[in-house]
C-alpha cells in the first residue's frame, strides 16, 4: 500500500501484522485518545460487515478502524468535500472509503450497514444548525434507519451533567493576566471572557450569566453560576490556540436520561450509556485547577469529560429494556436458599445464599490473522442489575438489563463437564462437534465469597473460525436471549479499562485465554499509575496465596444474622413504545442496610526490587463448602453504606479502613478500570477496584501478606477469589508487568 503522506506511512510501518504482538504494538501506536475511542466502540461493533464513522475529518480514526478487522468495511463521512479526498489520498484500504456527506441526512440507504459511529460530532449538528434539538433528532432518525437488525450505533460524545442546578466555580486569577489575548490571560480572566462571548442552546442572543464572588482560595475568584455552564467552560478552558473556533460549539445538548430516552423510542437496546470521566485530563487539566462545589459550599465530583452511549437495533415488536416494577422481601424462597454458619472461633455468624447446581462459564475462542476472537453472549438479559433502586450506583454504566458475558449456564452434578460444555455450546451457540478443537482445563473460583455460596468452573474451549453468523438461540422468558457474536479479545479487555464493559467473568478468561497463548494484552489504558520507588526491604511472605488449610464453620440454626436480604423482584421487558412484553419474577439478593457497591482496594509498594502487594486473608463459609477449608487469600474489601454517590468519595473510606484495620498509610489512591458484575444472576453487586499505593514502612508491620507482584501474577491459577483476579490482573497490565 503506499501512502501519499510519508509521516503516515512511517507511523503505520506496522500495518501488517504477522502476529498477535505485532498486532498489540500497532494498537500501542496510536495515540492514547484514539486508543480510547477504539477500545470503547471495537467491543461493541462486530467484526465483519459495513460500518459508518460519521464525521470523519482528517480520516486518521477511521483508518485505524479499519486496519483492526479486514473483513469491516469502514466508511468514513464527512460534511467537507476537501476533506474527504484529503482523506482518501492520505489514508488507503482495500476496506476504507470516504464520502461526503451531511450525517444528519439519509447518507446510506435503509438496512445498509452494521455500525454507526458518532465520535465527538453530534454536537456539530446542534452548534451549526442553530443550537436545534430537531435537527439532531432527524441526524439520528436517519442514522438508526440506516442500520440493520442487530447493527450498533455508537455515540462518543459530551454530556449534561447532573448535579445542582447552581454552583461555585473558582479559578485562579494568577495564572496569567487580567486583560489582552487569549493565550496569556488567567483563568479567571479567561472565564469571564467565555461568558462575555459564548452562545448556545440555552444562551442564544446574551451573555451568560454569572455573579462574581470573593473566593476563599487564595489567589482565585469565585463564581456562582449554573452547572452546565461552568462545565463548558471547564470542557474548553485548556484550548485557547483556536478559541473563536470552540466558542461556536455548544459541546453539551442531551443528558444521560434524554440520550437513553432517544435510543429506546427508536427500538435501540441499550448495552451501555456510561459518563466518561479520562484519567489524562483529570490529572492534568482539572486536579488543582480549580474548584467546584455547590452553592452551601460542599465540594462537588469533576464532571464527566465525555459520554458514551451503544445501542442496538432490535426487530420491531422486541425489548429495549428490563425494569424492576416492584420488588418485595422474599419469606419462602423457591430458587435461591439461605443459610447461616458461625465460626469456630470468633463466634461470627454468616449468612449464604445459594442458588441450586453448580456454575459453568464457557469461552469459546480462535485465532486469525494474528487477532485472539472470543464467543460471548452478546445483549443476554440480566435483569437483576437493575434490581434494588434505592440501593445507588455510584455513576458508573447505566444498563438496560442486557449484559455481554461468557455462555454461562447452571448444571447438575449428575452432568460430566464435557458433556455439559457441548451440550450448552450446541443449545445456546450453535456450535457443533465438529466446530470444537480443543478443551482445557478449568479454573475455579468464587464470585463474591463474602455472601454467594457460588464456585465458579470456567473452561477454554478452542473452535474452528468460520465466515458464517451464529445462530442465536432464543432460551428463557424474555423476547431474545441475545446473540452469540465474535469479539477481539483485547479490545474486551480495554473496555473493561474504561468501564465499556462490566462482566468480571469475560474478563477474567479472556486475560488468562491471552496468557496461555503467550499473547500481549497490549497497552493499559485506565488510569496512569506511577508509583515513588521506597527505600525498604519487604519480606515475602510464603502463605500469601495459600492460607491456613483448616474447617472453621459449622451450620448455625438459630436464624438469619440479618446483613443479607432475600427479595423477590418483578421484571418487565418494554418495547420502544413502552409497551410490556413480559413480566417476570427474580429472587435476588441485596444487603439490608448497606448499598449495593463493593469497594475492592489492592494495596501496593515500588521498592528497588519491583512491585509488591498486600493480601489478607479470611475464613469464609463459601469457600469451606467447596473445598472443605476455610481459608481465602483477598485484596481487602468493604461494603458500602448508601451515603456514598460517587466514586471520588471511596478513596477517603479506604485510607481510613486501611489505617484501621491494617495499619497501613495511603499514600495515593486510582481507579483500577471500570466497575464490574461478578454474579449478575444472583445479586446487583457493583464492584469498584482500586490500586492503592501505602507506605512501605507500614507495610512491614501489617498482617497482610506481602509478595511481589510477579509472584502473584504467576501463581494466579491458585487464586479463587474473582475480586483479587480482576484487581491482580488490572494492576499488572497498568504497570507494565505482563508485558
Amino acid at each position: 500500500m503506499a501512502h501519499s503522506n510519508p509521516l503516515a506511512a512511517d507511523a503505520y510501518a506496522s500495518q501488517h501484522r504477522g502476529d498477535a504482538d505485532d498486532y498489540a504494538s500497532y494498537f500501542a501506536g496510536m495515540d492514547a485518545s484514539m486508543q480510547q475511542k477504539v477500545a470503547l466502540t471495537t467491543a461493541h461493533f462486530p467484526t465483519r460487515g459495513r460500518v459508518a464513522d460519521m464525521g470523519s475529518g482528517s480520516g486518521r480514526g477511521t483508518y485505524d478502524l479499519a486496519c483492526l478487522y479486514k473483513g469491516l468495511e469502514l466508511v468514513g463521512v464527512d460534511i467537507n468535500p476537501v476533506s474527504v479526498d484529503m482523506a482518501g489520498k492520505a489514508w488507503r484500504r482495500p476496506n476504507l472509503r470516504f464520502v461526503a456527506g451531511d450525517i444528519a441526512d439519509p447518507v446510506f440507504p435503509p438496512e445498509s450497514l452494521d455500525g454507526v459511529l458518532d465520535s465527538s460530532v453530534l454536537h456539530h449538528v446542534t452548534s451549526f444548525n442553530d443550537f436545534s434539538l430537531a435537527r439532531l433528532e432527524t441526524c439520528l432518525d436517519n442514522q438508526v434507519r440506516a442500520l440493520r437488525t442487530g447493527g450498533v450505533i455508537i455515540i462518543r460524545d459530551f454530556v449534561i451533567p447532573e448535579g445542582p442546578e447552581h454552583v461555585w466555580l473558582d479559578l485562579p486569577e494568577t495564572d496569567g493576566s487580567a486583560e489582552g489575548d487569549v493565550p496569556g490571560l488567567s483563568t479567571a480572566a479567561l472565564f469571564e471572557r467565555f461568558a462575555r462571548d459564548f452562545r448556545c442552546g440555552v444562551h442564544r442572543t446574551g451573555p451568560v450569566p454569572y455573579t462574581r464572588l470573593v473566593s476563599p482560595h487564595a489567589g482565585h475568584a469565585r463564581y456562582q453560576l449554573t452547572l452546565r455552564a461552568a462545565n463548558e467552560f471547564i470542557l474548553r478552558k485548556d484550548y485557547r490556540e483556536h478559541w473563536d473556533v470552540e466558542l461556536l460549539e455548544e459541546y453539551t445538548y442531551f443528558t444521560q436520561a434524554r440520550f437513553e430516552q432517544a435510543f429506546r423510542t427508536r427500538g435501540l437496546r441499550i448495552l451501555s450509556s456510561m459518563p466518561i470521566r479520562n484519567p489524562w485530563i483529570l490529572a492534568n487539566r482539572y486536579e488543582g485547577r480549580f474548584h467546584l462545589s455547590d452553592v452551601e459550599g460542599r465540594p462537588l465530583p469533576f464532571p464527566p469529560t465525555n459520554y458514551l452511549i451503544v445501542g442496538e437495533k432490535v426487530p420491531p415488536g422486541a425489548g429495549v429494556e428490563l425494569r424492576e416494577e416492584r420488588g418485595e422481601p422474599l419469606t419462602t424462597p423457591r430458587f435461591l436458599s439461605l443459610s447461616t454458619w458461625r465460626h469456630a472461633s470468633s463466634g461470627e455468624v454468616f449468612e449464604l445464599v445459594e442458588r441450586p447446581g453448580r456454575t459453568l462459564d464457557v469461552l469459546p475462542w480462535f485465532r486469525q490473522d494474528g487477532q485472539v476472537f472470543v464467543l460471548a453472549k452478546k445483549g443476554f438479559p440480566r435483569p437483576i442489575v437493575n434490581a434494588c433502586a434505592n440501593h445507588p450506583n455510584l455513576g458508573g454504566a447505566a444498563l438496560s438489563g442486557y449484559v455481554t458475558e461468557p455462555l454461562a449456564a447452571i448444571t447438575h452434578a449428575g452432568e460430566a463437564p464435557s458433556k455439559a460444555i457441548a451440550r450448552i455450546l450446541r443449545e445456546r451457540a450453535g456450535l457443533g462437534p465438529e466446530r470444537l478443537l480443543g478443551m482445557g482445563e478449568p479454573v475455579r473460583y468464587f464470585t463474591s465469597p463474602g455472601g454467594v455460596n457460588e464456585r465458579v468452573s470456567a473452561y477454554l474451549v478452542e473452535v474452528a473460525p468460520s465466515a458464517e453468523a451464529l445462530p442465536a438461540p432464543d432460551y428463557g422468558p424474555f423476547t431474545s436471549a441475545g446473540s452469540v457474536r465474535e469479539l477481539d479479545a483485547r479490545q474486551v479487555l480495554r473496555a473493561c479499562h474504561v468501564g465499556g464493559m462490566v462482566d468480571a467473568r469475560l474478563e477474567i478468561n479472556i486475560h488468562r485465554l491471552l496468557r496461555q497463548l503467550g499473547a500481549s494484552p497490549g497497552p493499559w489504558i485506565g488510569a496512569p499509575l506511577a508509583l515513588t520507588e521506597q527505600a525498604v526491604a519487604l519480606t515475602g511472605a510464603a502463605d500469601a496465596l495459600t492460607p491456613e488449610r483448616r474447617s472453621m464453620f459449622s451450620a448455625h440454626e438459630e436464624g438469619a444474622a440479618g446483613y443479607l436480604d432475600l427479595r423477590l423482584g418483578t421484571f418487565s421487558e418494554h418495547a420502544a413504545d413502552g409497551r410490556v412484553l413480559a413480566s417476570v419474577p427474580r429472587e435476588y439478593l441485596v444487603p439490608r442496610e448497606a448499598s449495593r457497591n463493593t469497594a475492592v482496594a489492592l494495596p501496593v509498594v515500588r521498592t528497588r526490587e519491583g512491585y509488591w502487594v498486600g493480601l489478607e486473608h479470611r475464613e469464609l463459609p463459601a469457600v469451606q463448602h467447596f473445598t472443605g477449608e476455610a481459608g481465602l487469600a483477598v485484596a481487602p474489601a468493604w461494603r458500602l453504606s448508601r451515603a456514598f454517590t460517587h466514586p471520588s468519595q471511596v478513596p477517603a473510606l479506604i485510607a481510613e479502613r486501611l489505617r484501621g484495620e491494617f495499619s497501613l498509610t495511603v499514600r495515593r489512591t486510582w481507579e483500577l478500570g471500570g466497575s464490574y458484575h461478578t454474579t449478575p444472576g444472583v445479586t446487583p453487586e457493583v464492584v469498584w477496584p482500586f490500586a492503592v499505593e501505602v507506605e512501605a514502612d507500614a507495610a512491614c508491620e501489617s498482617r497482610l501478606r506481602w509478595l511481589p507482584l510477579d509472584a502473584l501474577i504467576a501463581g494466579l491459577d491458585a487464586v479463587r477469589d474473582a475480586h483479587l483476579l480482576v484487581v491482580a490482573w488490572r494492576l499488572a497490565h497498568a504497570l507494565g508487568v505482563l508485558g
